[in-house]
C-alpha cells in the first residue's frame, strides 16, 4: 500500500537532503578515509620515529628563579606562551623543576625547566599527517571548536539519513527494496558482532 505523504513535506525534505549532502560531502569523505586509516594503523605507522630534543637556556630576566613570586610566574608564563604556546597554568611545579606537557592532533611536546642549572629541556614528537587526521576523526587533543564541528557533522548526518528515508516513503517498490537492504546489512553486521568479534 502506497504511503500518502504531502508534496510540500517531500519538497522540503528533498531540499534539506540535497543541501545537507553537499555540506557534508568533504566531511563524509574525510571520515570515510580516516575510518580506513584508523582501522589499519599498521599500514601507515612510522616505527622509526625519534623525538626531537633540544636544550634552551632560561632567559636572564627570569633569573634568579623564584617560583613563589607571582610576577616571576607571570613573566615565565609569557615566555612559555610566546616560545611554545604552552600555558603556565597547566605546569607541574616542584622545588627544582617545572614540567609541562602539550598534546595536539598527531603531536606531542614535553618541556622541563631545570631551575638548578637554568636550562629548558624540550622534547617534541610529530607522528605525521596520518596521525593528525586520525586524531581529528576521534576528536583527540583537538579542543572545543573541533568538538563542535564533530557534533554538527553528526547532526547533519542524522538529517541526511532521515530525509533520505523520508523521500522513499511514497515509492513503494523502492521502499521495500531499501528496507530489505537495510535489514540484510544491519543483520549481517549484527551477526559479525555476535559470532566473530572477540
Amino acid at each position: 500500500m502506497k504511503l500518502r505523504v504531502s508534496k510540500s513535506s517531500l519538497s522540503f525534505a528533498r531540499i534539506i537532503h540535497v543541501y545537507v549532502s553537499m555540506a557534508l560531502l568533504l566531511l563524509m569523505l574525510f571520515f570515510a578515509v580516516t575510518g580506513i586509516t584508523l582501522n589499519h594503523p599498521n599500514w601507515f605507522s612510522q616505527t622509526d620515529q625519534e623525538p626531537k630534543r633540544e636544550q634552551v637556556p632560561i632567559p636572564a630576566y627570569l633569573l634568579p628563579v623564584d617560583t613563589q613570586d607571582a610576577q616571576w610566574r607571570l613573566a615565565t608564563g609569557h615566555w612559555l606562551k610566546s616560545e611554545w604556546a604552552m600555558d603556565m597554568a597547566t605546569a607541574d611545579i616542584d622545588e627544582d623543576e617545572i614540567s609541562l606537557v602539550s598534546k595536539g592532533p598527531g603531536t606531542y611536546l614535553s618541556l622541563t625547566l631545570d631551575l638548578l642549572d637554568g636550562q629548558a629541556y624540550v622534547e617534541t614528537l610529530d607522528y605525521g599527517v596520518v596521525a593528525v587526521v586520525n586524531d581529528l576523526h576521534k576528536g583527540r587533543n583537538t579542543g572545543i571548536a573541533w568538538a563542535w564541528i564533530l557534533d554538527l557533522s553528526a547532526i547533519l548526518i542524522i538529517l541526511f539519513s532521515l530525509t533520505g528515508a523520508y523521500l522513499l516513503l511514497p515509492q513503494t517498490k523502492r521502499l521495500k527494496k531499501s528496507l530489505l537492504y537495510m535489514v540484510l546489512v544491519s543483520g549481517s553486521c549484527g551477526l559479525v558482532y555476535v559470532y566473530f568479534v572477540p
